[in-house]
């Protein structure tokens, strides 16, 4: 089923099943309405949130999708459209905060002092190791945290893991990392030595 929300259209097939029942139609049909009568305001909040128009336009469809997940909690809740405006609220405070990490990332990245031909090299090779010796998910959580600066509770949050879990995980890979430039500095000195 497809849904026209202003020059969208929107289709309505669920990514992963929210309940094991089928949900009736009165009330896919329900929210549907629901939607309907918020659909400008939610827009013009969510362009009032990001100061970007077409980030909101993204923002309103993943609200709908979101919401369109979530429509069987709409028998619960005692205000619909302030459920669908906290939705589309957190939606907007977390690309807000996503925008803000990139901007301090990309700060730290100009304001870097000039590297020299020695630090190319040792960059490189602690690249070779990270690409080598750790897999995509334990390289990510060392840059982020050593390059970029993010602490354990924003990791968390961005890999929906506990703060606990992600210091677990840094330790892990760090451990590895280490071990992996021993090997390396071992097989230099080998060759040196020949």
């Amino acid at each position: 089923m497809a849904m026209n929300a202003g020059s969208r259209t929107f289709e309505l097939i669920p990514r992963e099943p929210t309940s094991p029942r089928t949900v009736p139609a009165a009330e896919t049909r329900a929210f549907e309405e629901l939607f309907g009568r918020c659909e400008q305001r939610l827009g013009r909040f969510l362009a009032q949130m990001v100061h970007d128009r077409s980030l909101a336009e993204d923002l309103l469809q993943d609200t709908f999708h979101d919401a369109f997940q979530a429509r069987l909690q709409l028998a619960m809740v005692d205000n619909e459209e302030a459920w669908l405006f906290g939705i589309a609220r957190n939606r907007a405070l977390n690309a807000l905060r996503g925008r803000r990490r990139l901007g301090v990332a990309l700060e730290r990245l100009v304001h870097r002092a000039p590297r020299s031909e020695t630090d190319d090299h040792e960059l490189l090779a602690l690249r070779e190791l990270l690409q080598r010796h750790l897999s995509s998910e334990e390289r990510a959580l060392l840059i982020l945290r050593y390059l970029h600066g993010f602490s354990a509770p924003e990791l968390a949050e961005m890999s929906g893991k506990t703060p606990e879990a992600i210091r677990q995980r840094l330790a892990r890979a760090k451990k590895k990392l280490i071990a992996a430039s021993g090997d390396a500095r071992m097989a230099l000195e080998k060759e040196d030595d020949r």
